[in-house]
């Protein structure tokens, strides 16, 4: 278990600081100076200490991680309000509308107190056996400006494609950060039927 996934196991506990490794210093400082908010009653500051040092987490990261990402029956109507669908079967030319969630992405700075979250998509479609088929690069984008530095962020993605004989294929999804080096990928599996 790497040191930053074991301190979010403890991070999501707040009780366990004794496994977060001494070099985690000012981070696990962080999370004792929560401790005593917590046991002082101050659940108020407690919870905004919280933001800061999930924020401090969040720019550690060194690429774009995914909490979802998956096929759905529609695009979402909002953040976590999303329908699975229930089979990976399409038909050709059928749209194949994807979810994501992805995490740890910077932000921009539009002006006017505005923060702005956004994304390059490139898509990559491969046989199952792993032959790539396709590439596309700068297929699209995804943007967002918000008066807050939002943490959740909603992919919708949708493909058509075009010219695929029946048989299963692997898509994978990149997603590169518009406002800072980062970039992470996923990949979903569909079967193409007539």
């Amino acid at each position: 278990m790497s040191r930053f996934s074991l301190y979010l196991k403890c991070l999501a506990g707040v009780i366990c600081l004794s496994a977060v490794p001494a070099d985690a210093g000012t981070l696990a400082e962080a999370a004792v100076g929560i401790e005593a908010m917590i046991a002082a009653d101050d659940l108020e500051g407690a919870l905004a200490a919280a933001q800061d040092l999930h924020a401090q987490v969040w720019e550690m990261t060194q690429i774009l991680g995914f909490t979802e990402a998956l096929l759905v029956a529609e695009p979402a109507a909002g953040y976590g309000i999303y329908n699975p669908r229930e089979t990976i079967t399409f038909k050709p030319g059928e749209p194949i509308v994807i979810y994501a969630e992805p995490t740890g992405f910077g932000y921009g700075s539009p002006g006017d107190g505005l923060y702005a979250i956004g994304f390059i998509v490139d898509l990559q479609v491969r046989t199952a056996g792993g032959e790539v088929l396709g590439d596309s690069p700068n297929l699209t984008e995804l943007n967002l400006t918000s008066r807050d530095r939002n943490r959740e962020f909603q992919a919708n993605i949708t493909y058509t494609l075009e010219g695929l004989a029946p048989g299963r294929y692997v898509l994978q999804t990149t997603l590169r950060d518009k406002n800072s080096v980062k970039n992470g990928s996923f990949e979903t599996e569909i079967d193409i039927v007539d």
